[in-house]
């Protein structure tokens, strides 16, 4: 059965677009990502700490944008499960920590601030700004009294750009493009009470 020019038009269009995809699917799988490297809680005192090291690997537009004065904020989710819960099970803990990360073009300053505190350090490469911000130590996670004794639990951590952070004017093309959607895969250790 001969086909028509239509349809052999139809069929290069179709192989046009798997090909597209294909070429296009490395291209995914190298974009930037945020990466949990080191995550380890310890008790101190009444408390459990967190200690972590996450590397951000910002997108070419995310760089772009924080190079014209536009802050980066970034949002380290904290979750304290009992280990073996049920899904219907509340968290013993939910939490958000927010840092941001800014630019001052006339210092030529990298600026990182810890939204709780107010604590804020300046860095003069982007590197080393980016280090510090992906450097959190003794983080005060839970108290122990708030754990029941002899349970196991797991402290879960993710990291992820805030996209409601950003301009008003940003955010439509930002909640579309894979170029802003950054984030880490969950990273959990365990504690015992």
């Amino acid at each position: 059965m001969p086909f028509s020019l239509k349809q052999l038009h139809n069929l290069r269009l179709g192989h046009l677009w798997l090909l597209a995809w294909i070429l296009l699917l490395p291209a995914l799988s190298l974009a930037a990502e945020f990466q949990i490297t080191n995550h380890t809680c310890r008790s101190e005192g009444d408390a459990f700490v967190l200690d972590a090291s996450i590397e951000f690997d910002f997108s070419d537009k995310a760089i772009e944008a924080l190079q014209n004065g536009v802050p980066l904020t970034l949002e380290i989710h904290l979750q304290v499960r009992r280990k073996g819960a049920w899904v219907w099970e509340r968290d013993v803990l939910d939490s958000r920590r927010r840092y941001q990360i800014r630019y001052h073009a006339l210092a030529s300053v990298y600026q990182v601030i810890d939204l709780q505190s107010g604590t804020r350090q300046g860095f003069v490469t982007r590197e080393v700004a980016f280090s510090a911000l992906g450097d959190i130590l003794g983080l005060l996670v839970i108290q122990h009294h708030q754990l029941k004794k002899g349970k196991i639990y797991n402290i879960e951590l993710k990291a992820a750009l805030d996209l409601d952070s950003l301009p008003l004017p940003l955010r439509p093309h930002a909640y579309l493009s894979p170029a802003w959607n950054l984030s880490s895969e969950w990273s959990s250790c365990q504690i015992r009470r």
